[in-house]
């Protein structure tokens, strides 16, 4: 769903009359679906001159034979997608959605409480918000929740992104949601005082065409981070809002795109009741990027670097890392040797790692299934992972590492390397 803010604009198609919910329909009943999701395409449809493909490709859908309510809801929703060549459109057979959908809206809710326990259970799509080393600051969100119940957890997030020397954005698994928390978050991304329009858009309001924008919002709790490099990562599944903020970000130049092309999913949506049992989901508007008035319906966003999803983490790093290493950065050259590894695919064979086992001034290495431990004074363990040739991160710290040194090809002795450049050397003895 691409934004629930619209559905309360929106003229919802009158509702059956009660009657006891079936889980098996005839062709009469089906009948009387398909007639009503035509009423809901005109009172809601972006497209009125697509309706007579979209209702032809209905009506093949009633089979003469009874067939079970959620079977005929996905044969109707792969109709609508077949023919509208749009992945927004989606039949449900649900009583008690719609039950709770109705409920909500006669609230003034604009989302039913089962939705929003399910949002605040997986943390209202936040996943991870870290600081990576180097200075960056890395936040992934998976579906974006309205900000009426998600500030809190969005703000909480940006704060990882204060004092920060660049900010990764993961939308690489989002699949879209509420259009004003990608606005909500994107302001975080100029100075106060910048006026920045993010996207244009259009809607149905009772059969008018309303036309609106989304702006910067004059205030956000906490620092905004208007100033630092922000890289935004995609993959193919990244859809409709998740893919908005990313084309409106790359667009406006104030982010560069690493990943995958994504869904194409352009158009919002809303969710109507058709009746007590079935609920349409339907493109209700369009949206605009504010630059050249484009879109990406049925294309998607191409990223700026293109590289497999699950190789974007690291090329992000590269990319924000690189450019203040060779301008002399220290913190991000020190930085970049793990990323680099990592990018090369080149991995510490077992032989090598037997080979470090053994013992040392004042301290002992020992053999863990994916690297080495690092054992002082019989208490203190720390883990050792490979980052380069005979090259060990610290889990815990990045201070430091070590380095093994050999000669005539055997480890002759351990050295600790700080960040600073300076060294202990720490003779083998076995």
């Amino acid at each position: 769903m691409f934004s629930r803010v619209f559905l309360s604009l929106l003229a919802i198609a009158i509702l059956a009359p009660a009657s006891v919910v079936a889980d098996t329909l005839d062709r009469q009943a089906q009948r009387n679906v398909v007639s009503r999701l035509k009423v809901a395409l005109q009172q809601n449809y972006a497209f009125p001159d697509r309706i007579p493909a979209l209702s032809a490709e209905l009506d093949r859908r009633v089979q003469s034979e009874p067939i079970d309510g959620k079977a005929f809801a996905a044969s109707l929703a792969q109709g609508l997608v077949k023919a509208s060549d749009d992945l927004h459109f989606s039949v449900a057979f649900d009583p008690e959605e719609v039950a709770a959908e109705n409920r909500a809206k006669a609230g003034g809710e604009t989302s039913t409480q089962a939705q929003r326990d399910s949002e605040r259970a997986a943390n209202f799509g936040f996943r991870d918000a870290r600081r990576l080393d180097g200075g960056l600051a890395y936040i992934r969100f998976d579906f974006f929740a309205d900000p009426q119940y998600a500030q809190d957890t969005a703000v909480g997030a940006m704060r990882f992104a204060e004092g920060a020397k660049g900010l990764i954005l993961d939308l690489r698994y989002n699949n879209g949601g509420v259009l004003e928390l990608a606005q909500f978050l994107m302001s975080y991304l100029y100075p106060t005082g910048k006026e920045q329009k993010f996207f244009d858009y259009n809607y149905n309001d009772h059969g008018v065409r309303v036309e609106r924008s989304q702006w910067s919002l004059a205030a956000v709790p906490g620092q905004r981070s208007g100033d630092i490099p922000v890289v935004v990562l995609t993959g193919s599944t990244s859809f409709s809002a998740a893919e908005w903020m990313a084309f409106s970000l790359q667009r406006l130049g104030r982010a560069t795109v690493i990943g995958e092309r994504t869904a194409g999913g352009a158009h919002p949506v809303a969710r109507v009741p058709i009746d007590e049992r079935f609920m349409l989901q339907a493109p209700i508007g369009q949206i605009r990027d504010p630059v050249n008035g484009q879109d990406f319906e049925g294309v998607g966003v191409t990223p700026d670097l293109a590289v497999p999803a699950s190789d974007a983490l690291s090329a992000a790093q590269d990319f924000l890392l690189r450019k203040r290493a060779q301008a002399g950065d220290a913190d991000a050259k020190w930085a970049l040797v793990p990323v680099d590894f990592a990018i090369s695919g080149q991995t510490t064979s077992a032989k090598d790692l037997d080979d470090a086992v053994g013992k040392y001034e004042g301290r002992t290495l020992s053999r863990t299934p994916n690297g080495l431990a690092y054992h002082w004074r019989d208490h203190s363990v720390l883990a050792l992972d490979p980052i380069g040739k005979d090259l060990f991160a610290v889990q815990g710290t990045d201070d430091y590492r070590f380095h093994l040194v050999r000669e005539n090809g055997h480890v002759a002795r351990l050295e600790r390397v700080w960040k600073s450049g300076e060294t202990a050397r720490y003779r083998r003895l076995d």
